[in-house]
């Protein structure tokens, strides 16, 4: 089956990669219509508090995320060679303005660079954080 045949029947596996204000709305929405998500973050207590129903984004209520849990729709994990199980990975990590006004890329490289170690043919990658033209 193909991306675009798995993404229609929802059986494509995604990963959402940054937990934060886009990636933990946009992982559950995923969830909430019928994808299998993984969350991917490098904040261990983050993780924790999802993988046990639990939201710490205003946006996001705990009841939807304990559903997706429950469901085995969602699962937050800190293991980044999980990544090689999705189909598609979906950067959402920030990008903080420096003092100099110039957004902080290290957060996208770092994701970029554990991408790289696990992607495969027919992987989608899409970078959903804020930058400027030309990054990709």
């Amino acid at each position: 089956m193909n991306l675009k045949e798995k993404i229609t029947a929802r059986k494509a596996r995604i990963g959402i990669i940054g937990l934060g204000y886009v990636g933990l709305p946009l992982a559950i929405e995923f969830a909430k219509a019928g994808f299998d998500v993984t969350g991917f973050d490098v904040d261990e207590s983050q993780v924790r508090e999802l993988c046990a129903g639990r939201s710490y984004i205003l946006d996001v209520k705990s009841e939807d995320v304990a559903s997706c849990v429950k469901a085995g729709r969602f699962r937050a994990t800190t293991d980044m060679s999980k990544l090689g199980d999705m189909d598609v990975a979906d950067i959402c990590v920030p990008t903080p303005l420096r003092k100099t006004k110039d957004p902080d890329m290290s957060y996208v490289v770092a994701a970029s660079e554990q991408i790289a170690k696990y992607i495969h043919p027919g992987m989608l990658v899409v970078l959903e954080s804020t930058t400027y033209p030309g990054t990709t």
